[in-house]
């Protein structure tokens, strides 16, 4: 796996690229949420375009990014889950905690950035 990471103004924007499981890409996604929420950064936009397949682990680690980015005031939201993401984040009753959209540009304009 492989990310991006952008920093701008209040916002982070992570573009995962790859699945998203335990081990070691589930650690540097969360290193990635860490570094962006501890240097002032409490929205998130997270591109999953590129992410083709998420685990259960993978998915606690969204969640958290979520529950973390709002409690500093922030929200996380979602840009472009695969249709398999959509159904498993469905299938556990959690697809409604997010905002999706469709480009990272509507996402950070809903982030006020």
């Amino acid at each position: 796996m492989n990310l991006d990471v952008l920093q701008s103004g209040t916002t982070c924007t992570i573009r995962v690229k790859g699945p998203l499981k335990m081990g070691s890409t589930l650690d540097q996604f969360e290193d990635a949420v860490r570094a962006a929420l501890g240097s002032d950064h409490p929205f998130l936009v997270l591109n999953l375009e590129a992410m083709p397949m998420i685990d259960s682990s993978g998915i606690g680690a969204i969640v958290s990014a979520l529950q973390q980015s709002k409690k500093l005031g922030g929200d996380t939201k979602l840009v472009s889950p695969s249709p398999f993401a959509v159904r498993v984040l469905k299938m556990v009753h959690l697809l409604s905690l997010f905002s999706i959209y469709e480009n990272e540009a509507d996402a950070l304009a809903a982030c006020g950035t």
